[in-house]
């Protein structure tokens, strides 16, 4: 993975506060220099993002410890000024891709057979669904990633899901009928990149996002836009040494939302 983080931290500067992301974390100043919020991304298995995907400013994120719990007090909205002109996610997607390029680490996505993480908790937190070298399991069931042909992109703007399926057709009439997936994953700023790498390697072809959300989006497009970056599909010198991780770049890039247009804005 390449990522403009590991060489400088990005500072959003307003009049009423000074936010600093690094591949480390968080750091949000007041005016007077009093700190609003202070996160280690080594204290959070996730970033929960209200209003993300369904309007075009102000958003918040939630940061949830080891045990899933939001970590109290350090809620953060960003992105908080009206915008009409294209996406209005600078702060945000900073945030998600500094996230990323520390939980996949610079080795991503060359780790992807050793990668140990938690990705989701299910079932009112009784369950944890990880990737544990090559193998992700929900607590009920496993699915080695060298068998995942198809992901579906699945979300009416609130709640988001990816649905992993072991063949890439159904295989009979009710699997048909019902497209029932093999397993379901939350859609996160780990989750997608990490399924995005892993079906793009199998099959060629990533994602399917073709679904819309049953309101204004006719596609799943703007999912991409707001979560994916085309640096982390390439190596840490900038280049795609393999087929499959060129074109997961390329597809990502050619929305040109990646990190480095949006800071520069």
């Amino acid at each position: 993975m390449i990522s403009v983080f590991d060489t400088n931290p990005v500072v959003f500067e307003s009049n009423d506060r000074t936010l600093t992301i690094s591949y480390n974390g968080v750091l949000c100043k007041d005016a007077n220099g009093q700190v609003v919020t202070d996160i280690d991304f080594e204290d959070v298995n996730e970033l929960y993002l209200t209003r993300y995907l369904n309007s075009n400013s102000n958003y918040t994120i939630l940061f949830r410890d080891h045990n899933w719990k939001n970590i109290e007090g350090q809620d953060l909205d960003t992105d908080r000024t009206e915008s009409n002109i294209g996406h209005n996610i600078r702060e945000t997607k900073a945030i998600l891709t500094a996230f990323a390029r520390n939980k996949l680490t610079a080795d991503f996505p060359a780790n992807l057979d050793t990668l140990q993480l938690p990705l989701d908790s299910s079932f009112m937190g009784k369950r944890e669904i990880t990737i544990k070298n090559g193998v992700i399991s929900n607590g009920k069931g496993d699915i080695p990633i060298k068998d995942i042909r198809r992901v579906v992109c699945a979300s009416n703007g609130t709640i988001s899901k990816l649905l992993v399926y072991k063949e890439e057709k159904p295989s009979s009439f009710l699997k048909k009928m019902f497209d029932s997936p093999d397993m379901k994953i939350t859609l996160n700023a780990i989750t997608l990149p990490l399924l995005e790498a892993i079906v793009t390697r199998n099959t060629g072809h990533g994602i399917d996002f073709s679904r819309g959300n049953g309101f204004d989006q006719k596609d799943s497009n703007y999912i991409i836009i707001r979560y994916l970056d085309s640096g982390y599909f390439l190596e840490k010198d900038g280049t795609a040494p393999t087929e499959w991780q060129k074109t997961a770049a390329e597809k990502t890039a050619s929305f040109k939302y990646d990190v480095n247009q949006l800071i520069e804005v």
